[in-house]
Protein backbone atom coordinates (compact mmCIF):
# COMPACT_ATOMS: atom_id res chain seq x y z
CA UNK A 1 0.00 0.00 0.00
CA UNK A 2 2.85 2.55 0.93
CA UNK A 3 4.57 1.69 -2.56
CA UNK A 4 1.15 2.67 -4.45
CA UNK A 5 0.59 5.73 -2.04
CA UNK A 6 3.85 6.69 -3.60
CA UNK A 7 2.67 6.40 -6.83
CA UNK A 8 -0.27 7.78 -7.04
CA UNK A 9 -0.55 11.10 -8.67
CA UNK A 10 -1.16 13.94 -5.11
CA UNK A 11 -2.49 16.14 -7.95
CA UNK A 12 -5.87 14.32 -8.65
CA UNK A 13 -5.84 13.83 -4.75
CA UNK A 14 -5.73 17.54 -3.93
CA UNK A 15 -8.19 18.74 -7.11
CA UNK A 16 -11.05 16.28 -6.35
CA UNK A 17 -11.09 17.50 -2.70
CA UNK A 18 -10.54 20.86 -3.88
CA UNK A 19 -13.50 19.87 -6.57
CA UNK A 20 -16.08 18.89 -3.49
CA UNK A 21 -15.21 21.61 -1.39
CA UNK A 22 -15.93 24.17 -3.96
CA UNK A 23 -19.33 22.69 -5.03
CA UNK A 24 -20.19 22.35 -0.96
CA UNK A 25 -18.83 26.06 -0.17
CA UNK A 26 -21.48 27.75 -3.28
CA UNK A 27 -23.83 25.76 -1.41
CA UNK A 28 -22.84 28.00 2.02
CA UNK A 29 -21.72 31.16 0.60
CA UNK A 30 -24.24 32.76 -1.22
CA UNK A 31 -25.21 36.04 0.86
CA UNK A 32 -29.29 35.68 0.18
CA UNK A 33 -28.80 31.94 2.14
CA UNK A 34 -26.99 32.97 4.62
CA UNK A 35 -29.44 36.72 5.21
CA UNK A 36 -32.58 34.17 4.94
CA UNK A 37 -32.00 32.44 7.46
CA UNK A 38 -34.74 32.44 10.07
CA UNK A 39 -34.62 31.49 13.87
CA UNK A 40 -35.87 28.40 13.31
CA UNK A 41 -33.08 27.10 10.80
CA UNK A 42 -30.33 24.66 12.33
CA UNK A 43 -27.12 23.51 10.57
CA UNK A 44 -29.38 20.11 10.75
CA UNK A 45 -31.85 21.62 8.43
CA UNK A 46 -29.53 23.83 5.52
CA UNK A 47 -25.96 21.45 5.27
CA UNK A 48 -25.43 20.00 1.81
CA UNK A 49 -27.20 16.68 2.62
CA UNK A 50 -30.70 18.22 3.47
CA UNK A 51 -31.03 21.18 1.28
CA UNK A 52 -33.61 21.11 -0.43
CA UNK A 53 -33.71 24.80 -2.00
CA UNK A 54 -30.24 25.03 -4.44
CA UNK A 55 -29.11 22.94 -7.15
CA UNK A 56 -25.84 22.29 -5.31
CA UNK A 57 -26.60 18.73 -3.93
CA UNK A 58 -28.15 17.62 -6.94
CA UNK A 59 -24.26 18.61 -8.71
CA UNK A 60 -22.58 17.30 -5.66
CA UNK A 61 -24.41 13.74 -5.79
CA UNK A 62 -24.09 13.54 -9.26
CA UNK A 63 -20.42 14.16 -9.57
CA UNK A 64 -19.85 11.88 -7.10
CA UNK A 65 -18.41 9.14 -8.85
CA UNK A 66 -16.35 11.04 -10.50
CA UNK A 67 -14.71 12.77 -7.24
CA UNK A 68 -14.38 10.04 -5.47
CA UNK A 69 -12.93 7.94 -9.20
CA UNK A 70 -9.62 11.29 -9.63
CA UNK A 71 -7.11 10.30 -7.11
CA UNK A 72 -6.21 6.35 -7.62
CA UNK A 73 -9.27 4.58 -9.57
CA UNK A 74 -6.91 4.45 -13.15
CA UNK A 75 -3.91 3.82 -11.12
CA UNK A 76 -4.04 -0.22 -11.63
CA UNK A 77 -4.82 0.29 -15.43
CA UNK A 78 -1.87 2.56 -15.71
CA UNK A 79 0.42 0.48 -14.14
CA UNK A 80 -0.80 -2.29 -16.81
CA UNK A 81 -0.16 -0.34 -19.61
CA UNK A 82 2.95 0.70 -18.54
CA UNK A 83 3.73 -2.51 -17.94
CA UNK A 84 4.84 -2.34 -14.10
CA UNK A 85 2.14 -4.49 -13.01
CA UNK A 86 3.92 -7.61 -14.28
CA UNK A 87 7.26 -6.48 -12.45
CA UNK A 88 5.05 -6.37 -8.99
CA UNK A 89 2.96 -9.39 -9.35
CA UNK A 90 6.61 -11.01 -9.65
CA UNK A 91 7.23 -10.44 -5.59
CA UNK A 92 3.95 -10.69 -4.81
CA UNK A 93 0.31 -13.00 -5.19
CA UNK A 94 -1.83 -11.32 -8.04
CA UNK A 95 -4.46 -11.31 -5.14
CA UNK A 96 -2.83 -9.46 -2.95
CA UNK A 97 -1.83 -6.85 -5.27
CA UNK A 98 -5.38 -6.42 -6.82
CA UNK A 99 -6.34 -5.69 -3.49
CA UNK A 100 -4.30 -3.37 -2.88
CA UNK A 101 -4.68 -1.12 -5.72
CA UNK A 102 -8.57 -1.26 -4.70
CA UNK A 103 -7.98 -0.56 -0.92
CA UNK A 104 -6.39 2.10 -2.09
CA UNK A 105 -9.09 3.61 -4.36
CA UNK A 106 -11.33 3.04 -1.41
CA UNK A 107 -9.61 4.83 0.94
CA UNK A 108 -8.93 7.78 -1.43
CA UNK A 109 -12.74 7.77 -2.83
CA UNK A 110 -14.13 7.95 0.84
CA UNK A 111 -11.78 10.96 2.02
CA UNK A 112 -12.46 12.99 -1.11
CA UNK A 113 -15.79 12.68 -0.20
CA UNK A 114 -15.87 12.77 3.56
CA UNK A 115 -13.91 16.13 4.13
CA UNK A 116 -16.23 18.65 1.72
CA UNK A 117 -19.27 17.31 3.41
CA UNK A 118 -17.76 17.30 7.24
CA UNK A 119 -16.55 21.38 6.12
CA UNK A 120 -19.79 21.79 4.73
CA UNK A 121 -21.68 20.30 7.63
CA UNK A 122 -19.29 22.53 10.50
CA UNK A 123 -19.36 25.54 8.32
CA UNK A 124 -23.12 26.10 8.94
CA UNK A 125 -22.68 26.37 12.91
CA UNK A 126 -21.20 29.15 12.31
CA UNK A 127 -24.23 30.92 10.77
CA UNK A 128 -27.10 29.26 12.68
CA UNK A 129 -27.62 27.92 16.34
CA UNK A 130 -27.12 24.37 17.41
CA UNK A 131 -31.09 23.07 18.11
CA UNK A 132 -32.60 19.77 16.86
CA UNK A 133 -34.84 20.39 14.37
CA UNK A 134 -38.61 19.90 14.65
CA UNK A 135 -41.12 18.21 12.41
CA UNK A 136 -43.90 21.08 12.98
CA UNK A 137 -41.36 24.24 13.08
CA UNK A 138 -39.54 22.61 10.17
CA UNK A 139 -42.21 21.32 8.04
CA UNK A 140 -40.90 23.64 5.09
CA UNK A 141 -37.87 20.68 4.81
CA UNK A 142 -40.41 18.00 4.61
CA UNK A 143 -37.78 15.30 6.33
CA UNK A 144 -40.03 12.50 7.18
CA UNK A 145 -40.62 8.72 6.51
CA UNK A 146 -41.07 8.53 3.13
CA UNK A 147 -37.91 10.32 1.97
CA UNK A 148 -35.81 9.96 4.91
CA UNK A 149 -34.10 6.78 6.56
CA UNK A 150 -34.28 6.88 10.28
CA UNK A 151 -36.03 9.43 10.65
CA UNK A 152 -36.90 8.86 14.03
CA UNK A 153 -33.07 9.53 14.94
CA UNK A 154 -32.79 12.90 12.67
CA UNK A 155 -35.21 14.47 14.92
CA UNK A 156 -34.05 12.88 18.26
CA UNK A 157 -30.16 12.94 17.29
CA UNK A 158 -29.82 14.60 14.69
CA UNK A 159 -25.41 15.50 14.84
CA UNK A 160 -25.54 11.55 15.00
CA UNK A 161 -28.25 11.20 11.55
CA UNK A 162 -25.77 13.92 9.64
CA UNK A 163 -22.67 11.84 10.58
CA UNK A 164 -24.89 8.50 9.43
CA UNK A 165 -25.17 9.95 6.12
CA UNK A 166 -22.10 11.34 5.54
CA UNK A 167 -19.95 8.22 6.11
CA UNK A 168 -22.37 6.23 3.51
CA UNK A 169 -22.26 8.57 0.95
CA UNK A 170 -18.11 8.69 1.87
CA UNK A 171 -18.64 4.38 1.57
CA UNK A 172 -20.18 4.77 -2.00
CA UNK A 173 -17.79 6.80 -3.01
CA UNK A 174 -15.44 4.14 -2.27
CA UNK A 175 -17.37 1.85 -3.91
CA UNK A 176 -17.41 3.89 -7.23
CA UNK A 177 -13.61 4.42 -6.91
CA UNK A 178 -13.36 0.76 -6.85
CA UNK A 179 -16.10 0.07 -9.69
CA UNK A 180 -13.78 1.82 -11.70
CA UNK A 181 -10.62 0.55 -10.73
CA UNK A 182 -12.42 -2.99 -11.81
CA UNK A 183 -13.54 -1.68 -14.73
CA UNK A 184 -10.65 0.06 -15.94
CA UNK A 185 -8.52 -2.47 -17.18
CA UNK A 186 -11.17 -3.46 -19.89
CA UNK A 187 -11.87 0.38 -21.20
CA UNK A 188 -8.79 1.55 -23.58
CA UNK A 189 -9.53 5.48 -23.37
CA UNK A 190 -8.35 6.44 -20.02
CA UNK A 191 -10.98 9.36 -20.05
CA UNK A 192 -13.84 7.24 -20.19
CA UNK A 193 -12.82 4.69 -17.73
CA UNK A 194 -12.62 7.17 -14.77
CA UNK A 195 -15.64 8.29 -16.13
CA UNK A 196 -16.96 4.96 -16.08
CA UNK A 197 -18.63 5.48 -12.21
CA UNK A 198 -20.24 8.87 -13.36
CA UNK A 199 -21.66 6.50 -16.70
CA UNK A 200 -23.35 4.32 -14.15
CA UNK A 201 -24.26 7.10 -12.07
CA UNK A 202 -26.38 8.29 -14.56
CA UNK A 203 -27.49 5.06 -16.59
CA UNK A 204 -29.19 4.22 -12.89
CA UNK A 205 -30.67 7.97 -12.67
CA UNK A 206 -32.27 7.06 -16.17
CA UNK A 207 -33.46 4.08 -15.08
CA UNK A 208 -35.03 5.45 -11.98
CA UNK A 209 -36.89 8.06 -13.95
CA UNK A 210 -38.26 4.92 -16.43
CA UNK A 211 -38.72 2.11 -14.37
CA UNK A 212 -40.46 1.98 -11.14
CA UNK A 213 -40.00 0.34 -7.84
CA UNK A 214 -43.57 0.22 -5.79
CA UNK A 215 -44.63 3.67 -4.10
CA UNK A 216 -42.11 5.07 -6.56
CA UNK A 217 -38.97 4.51 -3.97
CA UNK A 218 -35.86 5.17 -5.57
CA UNK A 219 -32.83 3.12 -6.44
CA UNK A 220 -30.72 6.04 -7.84
CA UNK A 221 -27.74 7.19 -5.34
CA UNK A 222 -28.15 10.21 -6.37
CA UNK A 223 -31.38 9.92 -4.45
CA UNK A 224 -30.62 7.78 -1.44
CA UNK A 225 -26.88 8.84 -0.68
CA UNK A 226 -28.31 12.50 0.82
CA UNK A 227 -29.40 12.84 4.37
CA UNK A 228 -32.94 13.52 3.61
CA UNK A 229 -33.67 12.44 -0.58
CA UNK A 230 -35.98 14.59 -3.07
CA UNK A 231 -37.59 11.03 -3.73
CA UNK A 232 -39.12 8.60 -1.69
CA UNK A 233 -36.56 5.97 -0.22
CA UNK A 234 -36.67 2.74 1.58
CA UNK A 235 -33.87 0.98 3.80
CA UNK A 236 -34.73 -2.38 2.18
CA UNK A 237 -33.80 -1.21 -2.10
CA UNK A 238 -30.39 1.03 -0.91
CA UNK A 239 -29.31 -2.11 1.17
CA UNK A 240 -29.88 -4.16 -1.98
CA UNK A 241 -28.30 -1.73 -4.13
CA UNK A 242 -25.45 -1.46 -1.92
CA UNK A 243 -24.78 -5.08 -1.91
CA UNK A 244 -25.73 -4.86 -5.76
CA UNK A 245 -22.40 -2.83 -5.99
CA UNK A 246 -20.10 -4.62 -3.89
CA UNK A 247 -20.64 -7.54 -5.12
CA UNK A 248 -20.30 -6.16 -8.80
CA UNK A 249 -17.20 -4.83 -7.73
CA UNK A 250 -16.33 -8.66 -6.21
CA UNK A 251 -16.89 -10.40 -9.18
CA UNK A 252 -15.21 -8.07 -11.59
CA UNK A 253 -12.20 -8.38 -9.59
CA UNK A 254 -12.21 -12.01 -9.45
CA UNK A 255 -12.53 -11.72 -13.35
CA UNK A 256 -9.38 -8.91 -13.41
CA UNK A 257 -7.52 -11.67 -11.48
CA UNK A 258 -8.07 -13.97 -14.09
CA UNK A 259 -7.00 -12.23 -16.47
CA UNK A 260 -3.68 -10.78 -15.16
CA UNK A 261 -2.73 -14.49 -14.10
CA UNK A 262 -3.33 -15.82 -17.75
Amino acid sequence: MKFLWSRMNKRWLFWAIIIGIIINLLQFLPLNLILSVYPEDSPYTRWLGIDPFTIFPKIFYLLLPLIASLPASILLKEDLNSGLLFKIKLQRPIRKVICSYAGLAFCMGAIVIAIPLIINFLAWFMIVPNIKPDNLINYNIRVASFNTMFVALYYSHPFVHALIAICFASFWGGLFAMQVTSTSIWIKNQFVAVCSGLILQILIFLLNSVFYLPDFVSYSPIDFLRESAPSNVSLGVTISVTLIMIIYCTVMFLIDEKRLTS
